[in-house]
């Protein structure tokens, strides 16, 4: 099986094998020095009448997700994402079919309040951080979003009941008037993969780390964090804790990471080297079980589909043959190839072919 298409803005292919996992107009920080720390309120600190307005609230953008009425949502978010909605558009349009028939559960709901927040000397919006104690413990929960205007927003989590698969809607908010929310930011996600949830996916990553799998054990704790994460401008004691996990465990190979501009660079016995930029696991086929999913770089735009498939066949059997501990955990793996031009080139190879 083979697919030529634009990669999409957070360069996963957007083919329905892999959750939706789509970067709206709020767009998330990683590792930025925040300028302001500003105030949480939990749901368990909030008053009643706050949280029931946070939840009418996400639960109406959420049916109108489901309706694929990206005008509706258009209509109720913050008038400068508005003007650029694109990429709400595109979230609510790849989530609408995963949501046909479902009902929503208020998962967690957290005030993140930055009115207080001064813009800077240029009269920039600046980055604001929030820490969320939870029940007055130890155990914490951070924010961090950059360039945001002064204002009081809340983050509102959902879960389905009545679909097939498990998804969430995460959506980040603000308070235009007493009790009146707008949208600024839309992050629908299954929250499964294979059929297993994130908490799976952590206890058997730490079962490979144990076995010395260690490129499984990698895969398999970031599955964990995407599935436990629901956005990704968020932190928490127990991530913290998976990505310590993860570090200890990680092959020396990618003890500095992996990304685009750090590539793990494959030579096998026989062709070109391979330069994998990320590597995931995602559902396989007709619920055939976990597949590995592998982003690989590439110099040159071949138009010919056969040659493409070569070339992404041979990328995956220089994958599994560098690292054959794979073929344990995984069903098949996909190539995603990154051409020069900003296409991808995709196909899926089983791993008993590999």
């Amino acid at each position: 099986m083979w697919l030529v298409r634009t990669t999409q803005g957070n360069g996963r292919p957007g083919f329905g094998i892999k959750r939706a996992i789509v970067a709206a107009a709020m767009a998330c920080a990683s590792m930025l020095t925040p300028a302001f720390a500003e105030t949480c309120t939990t749901q368990s600190a909030m008053t009643a009448a706050d949280r029931d307005a946070l939840v009418r609230a996400g639960e109406q953008f959420a049916a109108l997700t489901a309706a694929n009425n990206a005008e509706g949502v258009r209509a109720q978010t913050m008038p400068q994402f508005a003007q650029d909605f694109g990429g709400i558009a595109e979230a609510i349009r790849t989530a609408a079919p995963k949501l046909q028939g479902a009902s929503f559960v208020p998962d967690t709901v957290w005030i993140l309040d930055a009115s207080t927040s001064k813009p800077g000397a240029d009269g920039s919006a600046q980055d604001a951080q929030f820490f969320c104690n939870l029940n007055r413990g130890s155990l914490q929960t951070s924010f961090l979003i950059p360039a945001l205007p002064a204002g009081r927003y809340a983050l509102v989590v959902l879960n389905t009941a009545g679909t097939a698969d498990p998804y969430q809607i995460a959506m980040l908010l603000r308070q235009s008037a007493t009790g009146t929310w707008q949208l600024g930011g839309l992050f629908p996600r299954a929250t499964t993969a294979g059929g297993h949830d994130g908490l799976w996916f952590w206890k058997a990553a730490r079962d490979f780390a144990a076995k010395k799998q260690s490129w499984n054990a990698f895969v398999y704790y970031n599955e964990a964090e995407q599935l436990l994460k629901p956005v990704s401008f968020l932190s928490s004691s127990h991530l913290e804790s998976l990505q310590a996990e993860r570090s200890k465990a990680a092959p020396p190979a990618l003890s500095t990471g992996i990304s685009t501009s750090q590539p793990l660079v494959i030579a096998p016995k026989a062709g070109a080297e391979v330069r994998v930029t990320s590597l995931e696991a995602l559902n396989a086929p007709a619920q055939a079980g976990i597949d590995l999913l592998a982003h690989v770089r590439t110099e040159d735009a071949l138009t010919d589909p056969v040659a493409s498939r070569a070339r992404n066949t041979a990328a995956a059997k220089a994958i599994v043959a560098a690292y054959p501990e794979l073929r344990t955990a995984f069903h098949g793996v996909w190539i995603v190839a990154d051409l020069p031009n900003g296409t991808t080139f995709v196909s899926e190879e089983p791993m008993g072919a590999l």
